[in-house]
């Protein structure tokens, strides 16, 4: 790496730190603060001017895992991947995007498929605080603890957190997800994967594309819920509907 790039990219990295935004008290509903080591494929994609946006899962060295609906319209050049601390406050390398790749199946009225993958222009710098996670290529079943991280809000329209939160959750069946959604359960289909615990616990905005993890394997992506922490599913995407085409690319 040339001095003069090193140069850039620890200007940006201070100017990451200088705007980073972090919201009043804002967090996964229900959640508990992540500690040191617990997700370092955790991304946070963020604006031009630095504002999070919603979560990601470090996937390689060069692609980031997210929502199809958190990206789509976005420009990948005006969108940036920081990795590497729990804290969305911390001092970090920005890396912007070179393209943004949705699923060719995505569904934006159900959500079904929503996924993208992000790559970036530069190559991440591995550490011990930044690692790829593994996908499951595992049909996951009915009544799984998992666990899902994020920055997200605690309450509908609400900001985002400065520290990294995670969530302990439970599968349902789909067919238990869509009776539990009353009237949004139509939009359940294959590629989905719902969790549930208790009302007062479960993802919010900001949460979205953040990985549902299961033994240091990501088994699905976060995709939408009734916002927010109403008693009812939180829905993803299913890793295994979606593994095969992911990894065409990465």
């Amino acid at each position: 790496m040339t001095r003069v790039r090193q140069v850039v990219l620890v200007l940006s990295a201070l100017l990451v730190v200088a705007s980073a935004i972090a919201g009043p008290n804002g967090r996964i509903v229900g959640g508990i603060d992540a500690v040191a080591g617990d997700a370092p494929w955790m991304v946070s994609l963020r604006n031009s001017i630095n504002q999070h946006l919603c979560g990601g899962t470090l996937l390689s060295n060069r692609f980031v895992l997210s929502s199809a609906n958190c990206l789509s319209g976005r420009l990948a050049t005006a969108t940036m991947a920081v990795a590497g601390s729990r804290f969305l406050n911390t001092a970090a390398i920005p890396y912007y995007g070179i393209q943004i790749i949705t699923h060719p199946n995505f569904n934006v009225n159900t959500l079904e498929h929503d996924v993208a993958l992000f790559q970036t222009a530069l190559q991440f710098i591995l550490t011990q605080s930044v690692q790829p996670l593994p996908l499951s290529a595992d049909v996951i079943g009915v009544g799984v603890r998992a666990r899902v991280f994020g920055w997200g809000a605690s309450q509908a329209n609400g900001g985002n957190t400065n520290a990294l939160q995670f969530l302990n959750v439970n599968t349902l069946s789909n067919d238990d997800c869509a009776n539990f959604l009353g009237a949004e359960g139509w939009r359940i289909g294959p590629s989905s994967l719902c969790t549930l615990t208790r009302e007062g616990q479960g993802i919010c905005g900001g949460d979205e594309g953040g990985a549902l993890v299961l033994d240091n394997y990501a088994i699905g992506v976060a995709s939408w819920g009734i916002p927010c922490a109403t008693g009812r599913p939180d829905v993803f995407v299913r890793i295994s509907a979606v593994r095969s085409w992911i990894l065409n690319f990465i």
